[in-house]
């Protein structure tokens, strides 16, 4: 059920034989990391250097929640549990961590310091978990982004590109709903970086 695991302010009253005045302890929060397995490949000559600049997103997506629409309308957070960093922050370190992969190009961090020819801009439109079968079935994980490759000098724009990826989870759970995100994600990274690599052949530096 839903509301097993969103946050909905509820009080609760337990009797007991015995009286603690220690408060109870509280139940640590679980912290998702977005699992993504890639095998690192040496970078052919040639390979095209690009800045990866931290993604834009809504207010409601730049956040440690793990978000899921009960509705289509609302969103919430999942009770109990966070992602590791905030999800703009998780997107950047993703595409980054794909890109090691392929030998065609190479995706650096503004805080590398290191020059680029070319930026790399992703729009966050949705990164969240929609019930669109009822509360009580497993939800859709849902990404989807806009990208636009760039002059990093002068911000002539050199293309654009869009991905939607969604994965259904095998179970209404947090556990569940964060290897269905990961899925999703994996396989949205894996289009923007087939896409750098046909925009490789045309890019400087």
């Amino acid at each position: 059920m839903i509301k097993h695991f969103l946050m909905i302010g509820a009080a609760g009253v337990m009797s007991s034989s015995c009286v603690s005045i220690l408060p109870e302890p509280s139940k640590a929060p679980v912290v998702y990391r977005l699992s993504q397995t890639v095998q690192a490949t040496e970078p052919a000559v040639g390979a095209k250097v690009i800045r990866v600049d931290r993604p834009a997103s809504s207010l409601s997506l730049d956040t440690k929640d793990i978000v899921v629409t009960p509705d289509g309308q609302r969103m919430a957070a999942a009770s109990m549990a966070s992602w590791a960093d905030p999800i703009p922050v998780m997107v950047q370190e993703s595409l980054v961590t794909r890109m090691a992969g392929s030998p065609n190009v190479i995706g650096l961090i503004p805080a590398s310091g290191a020059r680029t020819q070319t930026r790399i801009h992703l729009t966050i439109k949705n990164f969240e978990a929609k019930f669109d079968q009822g509360e009580d079935a497993p939800p859709l994980a849902l990404v989807r982004y806009d990208v636009s490759l760039a002059d990093a000098s002068d911000r002539k724009l050199l293309g654009t590109f869009s991905t939607e990826q969604s994965v259904r989870a095998g179970a209404v759970q947090v556990s569940a709903i964060v290897r269905a995100m990961g899925q999703a994600n994996d396989s949205a990274m894996d289009d923007i970086t087939r896409w750098l690599e046909g925009e490789s052949t045309n890019l400087r530096g």
